[in-house]
């Protein structure tokens, strides 16, 4: 059994080091980040008489408290994070409101989705 040469695993070993950095890299950069923002959806007109309307528009709801729970844990103490997530959270379900053609009212009868 001949064994390879130093320099082919040397070479090997460099390639898979810039992979790994180039993965962890990606996987940094697609992470969400701290900030008060939906991500981009083209602008749509739900019917909320459809159900995949509804799961839809749950959906969005949804992700608008994550995302306001996420934004409000960057405040230094525990009163201001109550406050920053009451205001992410406005800002975002009026955004889902506007892009998806609904009125601020018809947004309280949609049940969590999980």
């Amino acid at each position: 059994m001949r064994m390879k040469p130093f320099a082919a695993r040397f070479e090997f070993s460099w390639l898979a080091a810039v992979l790994m950095i180039v993965m962890f890299a990606a996987m940094w950069a697609e992470s969400p980040g701290t900030a008060c923002a939906l991500s981009l959806e083209p602008r749509t007109v739900l019917v909320l008489s459809r159900q995949v309307d509804r799961e839809h528009l749950a959906t969005d709801l949804a992700a608008a408290g994550r995302i306001a729970e996420r934004h409000s844990r960057t405040a230094p103490d525990r009163d201001q994070q109550g406050v920053r997530f009451a205001e992410c959270e406005a800002s975002l379900v009026q955004q889902i409101a506007s892009r998806h053609s609904l009125e601020r009212s018809q947004l309280g009868a949609i049940p969590a989705v999980q």
